[in-house]
């Protein structure tokens, strides 16, 4: 056996974890989603940024802790030219008045993982990260005639050693700040056991519509606002949010445009579909279809108008051309058909809504070791409608599997939804264009019956498209390069040590770290770390690890201790060779409370009897003699005021004596001559 011997003054230096603390070996069942979903309120976090601000969580029960996996993803931040064209969207005249630009302020999409460096509690805060962030995020307000919405979240990801789902998990619906996204990791096996991961419809919402009667404009807008009474409401996507939503199911009226220049009308924004433009925009009685959203191919045109037969409906959601392994966005959600009538259920112009695109799943495991599914499938529009137009489809969400293995194991299904069909009445009105496929990227073969097929479209009297248009098929990647997915995700392992047993003690004004090792492979140090209030902790000093398969005692000194307050929590971090790392339990140290018990004599010769005396009654102390290996060679009871301890058993040398009474303890140091 070795013993290490170590008295260090305090070195004050501040904490910042480099990896993040890894989970115990073992199994745990997944039965509920485990992530916590903070929304981004800083407005600006620019690249290299250590601090975030965050809100409040909106789903999840575990708050931040230092050395958590969190994951760092812009769902919204695209600008789009606006102008009531064909050029709205991409800026290109000519086109398909769909699109965003491509330019520096394209942020949608950007993700990277980050470990935190300080603790945010559930009511939000500030959360410090372990290395800069490798992108810009932002979130701002929709601003009139500008920009839509930009938003960012934060999301705390569990990271499990064996993780087992115990039920199929879902994805919280995106509400216009955090939901949508699903993540899971564990750094050896995870097993979906025959279970399903979904954020099925859980994407960009669709546009809410509602029963108009008519107003001002023309039979050609590409864009009106929300305050006239007609047209369709756009849907929801990457470069904002609409007036008008179809929020899972209810309308719901955010309160302001959303889009610039209005949220009403064909123009498809981002990956959002367009809405129909009534073929009689002052009577709003020439119903066309909305169109499907987009993401890895484009949505479907929605449907003609009612009588006139123009082609103004909803044009088509453009695809997010910037997908990669690293960068993935939700399903845009259809746009709304136009209606008069109101009619179909729910009644009142609602069925006539787009559909939610889906949402992001991601998987991260060393092994993936059974079968299971992950469904971000866009959701359908609403096919009651009778005699008014119909709705977009959602598209497909994304989905990033990432494992050494098993990808077999796992369907993926990133389908777009169907537009809406409608009977017209017996006369053809728009019916709703499909939704688009969506966005798969593995670093395995999947099994064969994944899909990214697109949603079709609706029909109407007489079993026609009316001029509405499928969506395009998505993009499903397998065999990519696993350094082109977002990393940090799966650095972890577990270290190669065994702790025995850590304490933590005060003698005189000083405290007494002492613990146990064995099997230290690859092993490189111990950071001894000191808090004031449990949660924030300083490294007061480094051991390094002398290595190999036998027990191994250390000890370390921290001299004048009790200066720093009367209550003091330690830990171990013990980081290997790699940079990895973990923490022992914590250990409490109370300075406030005396036991008040004498010594005497604390120099002994071999034979004579060590005396404690208290001047106060005494409950039950334990009294226990340490040797300087940390073994312990006396363990007693103290449960009156005079109490002795026999020393011709001790071989000569120095012992610590600590008398305990519950949480508070006094130690002192004997010799034995």
């Amino acid at each position: 056996m070795k013993n290490i011997t170590l008295t260090l003054l305090s070195i004050l230096a501040v904490v910042t974890a480099q990896a993040q603390s890894c989970p115990v070996a073992g199994t745990t069942t997944i039965s509920t989603n485990p992530n916590t979903y903070y929304p981004g309120t800083q407005a600006t976090v620019n690249t290299g940024a250590t601090s975030i601000t965050i809100g409040a969580a909106a789903t999840g029960t575990m708050p931040i802790s230092i050395g958590d996996l969190v994951l760092i993803i812009q769902m919204q931040g695209a600008e789009f030219n606006s102008t009531n064209s064909n050029s709205y969207g991409d800026g290109i005249a000519g086109g398909n008045g769909n699109g965003y630009l491509n330019n520096a302020n394209h942020l949608a999409g950007n993700m990277e993982y980050a470990i935190a460096s300080s603790n945010v509690p559930l009511a939000g805060g500030t959360l410090t990260i372990s290395s800069g962030t490798s992108f810009a995020y932002q979130n701002s307000n929709y601003v009139s005639g500008s920009f839509g919405q930009y938003r960012y979240q934060v999301i705390r990801v569990s990271l499990y050693y064996n993780a087992t789902l115990g039920a199929n998990i879902t994805a919280p619906n995106w509400d216009g700040n955090t939901g949508g996204v699903l993540v899971l990791h564990a750094v050896n096996n995870f097993s979906f056991a025959g279970f399903t991961l979904s954020a099925a419809g859980a994407g960009f919402r669709g546009g809410g519509s509602r029963q108009l009667g008519g107003d001002a404009g023309t039979n050609t807008d590409y864009r009106t606002s929300a305050n006239n009474d007609n047209n369709g409401s756009k849907g929801e996507g990457i470069a904002g949010t609409p007036r008008y939503l179809n929020n899972n199911g209810s309308l719901l009226n955010t309160g302001n445009q959303g889009y610039p220049n209005g949220s009403h009308g064909r123009g498809a924004p981002g990956n959002a579909g367009g809405a129909g433009t009534d073929g009689n925009p002052s009577a709003n009685d020439e119903n066309s279809g909305g169109g499907g959203g987009g993401n890895g191919g484009a949505g479907g045109r929605g449907g003609n108008s009612w009588n006139s037969n123009l082609a103004v409906g909803g044009e088509p959601a453009a695809n997010f051309a910037q997908r990669a392994a690293n960068r993935v966005v939700m399903g845009g959600g259809g746009g709304s058909g136009t209606t008069n009538n109101g009619t179909g259920t729910p009644g009142s112009g609602f069925a006539s809504s787009g559909a939610a695109g889906g949402g992001i799943v991601i998987v991260n495991a060393k092994f993936i070791t059974s079968a299971g599914t992950i469904n971000v499938n866009g959701a359908d529009a609403n096919n009651t409608v009778t005699n008014d137009a119909s709705g977009g489809g959602g598209a497909g969400g994304s989905a990033l599997i990432l494992s050494t293995s098993g990808h077999s194991n796992v369907t993926v299904t990133a389908n777009g939804g169907n537009g809406g069909t409608n009977t017209g009445g017996g006369v053809a009105h728009g019916p709703g264009g499909g939704g688009a496929g969506g966005v798969v990227f593995s670093n395995n073969t999947l099994n064969g019956s994944s899909s990214v097929v697109a949603g079709v479209s609706g029909t109407t009297a007489g079993a026609i498209n009316f001029g509405a248009a499928n969506g395009t098929n998505g993009v499903l990647v397998q065999n990519s390069l696993t350094t082109s997915f977002p990393l940090r995700s799966n650095t972890c392992v577990v270290l190669p040590l065994t702790l025995l047993q850590f304490r933590a003690y005060k003698l005189n004004n000083d405290v007494i770290a002492e613990w146990t090792t064995e099997q230290e492979i690859n092993f490189q140090q111990f950071e001894i770390e000191r808090s004031t209030d449990g949660v924030n902790f300083i490294s007061v000093g480094i051991i390094q690890g002398r290595g190999g398969s036998i027990r191994t005692n250390y000890t370390f000194t921290d001299v004048h201790a009790a200066d720093y307050g009367n209550k003091l929590y330690y830990r171990l971090k013990m980081v290997d060779k790699d940079g990895f790392f973990r923490y022992s339990t914590v250990e409490l140290v109370r300075f406030d409370k005396k036991i008040l018990v004498n010594v005497r004599p604390t120099l002994a010769t071999r034979g004579e009897k060590i005396v404690l005396t208290s001047a106060t009654s005494v409950g039950k102390y334990n009294v226990r003699l340490f040797n300087p290996a940390g073994e312990e060679v006396y363990n007693g009871s103290m449960q009156t005021v005079r109490y002795e301890i026999p020393t011709e058993h001790l071989s000569k040398g120095f012992y610590i004596l600590r008398v305990f009474s519950g949480e508070t303890s006094e130690s002192f140091k004997i010799v034995v001559q």
